[in-house]
């Protein structure tokens, strides 16, 4: 559990399709699929309680993280300290755990490396240690001339949203407590919330009426609403739970 480089899990689940659970049993973001096609990630919800059958969207990374100095670090380093740091935000431990740290400009630029462990971060700190699953490729170099970003997993601190362009997460099979771990449906045949009355085999996208619902696609095509479904068997009735095919994975 753990090792985001870990070959594809195939069987030996510790937390139950329809289980939550408030301690972590799976990799965060760990990709299930069971034998009828359907396609599950292990996610955590946010804030906020999670309702059964209504999308979820991944929490944006925070814009303080992105585009930071590190301290130098020798190829074969698994912890990276990031320095010279004015945030206004607090970090938990581990909360960028499953995440990426993503080297974004200059030294070693291009290469993602999966993050492990987080030192945690208040407000009036200046540096945060952050330990990665691989070995360094190529060697960072302090000052900025390495930058990197903190990425997190989109599965980690998932909510529902008002907003409808935004990154879609999947549809919780059951009820979830706020911060609670879970299986969070993104692939196959589902039963999810309804704005509308889309047809069979409409494309959908995330309606903002209420927050979590799908709706069919507008007529113009919106390149910042991903279709994420499908409408399957029956047309859709607006204000209940009805059958889509999820296309996020």
């Amino acid at each position: 559990m753990g090792n985001a480089n870990a070959p594809l899990k195939r069987s030996g689940w510790a937390q139950g399709l329809m289980e939550i659970s408030a301690n972590r049993k799976e990799t965060v973001g760990a990709l299930r699929i069971t034998s009828d096609g359907r396609k599950f990630r292990y996610a955590k919800a946010g804030a906020s309680n999670l309702a059964a059958g209504k999308m979820t969207i991944a929490a944006l990374p925070n814009a303080q993280t992105i585009n930071t100095s590190v301290v130098a670090a020798a190829i074969g380093a698994y912890t990276i300290q990031l320095t010279g740091l004015t945030w206004a935000v607090d970090i938990a431990e581990n909360q960028y755990q499953g995440g990426f740290l993503q080297i974004n400009d200059g030294t070693g630029e291009a290469i993602q490396y999966p993050i492990v462990s987080n030192s945690p971060f208040v407000t009036g700190d200046t540096t945060i240690d952050i330990t990665v699953a691989a070995p360094i490729k190529v060697a960072l170099v302090a000052s900025a001339t390495t930058e990197v970003s903190l990425i997190p997993n989109p599965w980690y601190a998932t909510a529902l949203s008002e907003v409808e362009e935004s990154f879609s997460t999947g549809v919780p099979p059951v009820a979830v407590t706020a911060l609670y771990y879970y299986w969070s449906q993104t692939g196959g045949i589902a039963i999810a919330f309804c704005h509308g009355t889309p047809a069979v085999g409409s494309m959908m996208v995330l309606s903002s009426m209420p927050p979590g619902a799908l709706r069919v696609m507008a007529g113009t095509l919106d390149v910042d609403q991903p279709v994420i479904a499908r409408m399957y068997a029956t047309v859709g009735v607006s204000g209940e739970y009805k059958p889509v095919q999820l296309l996020i994975d």
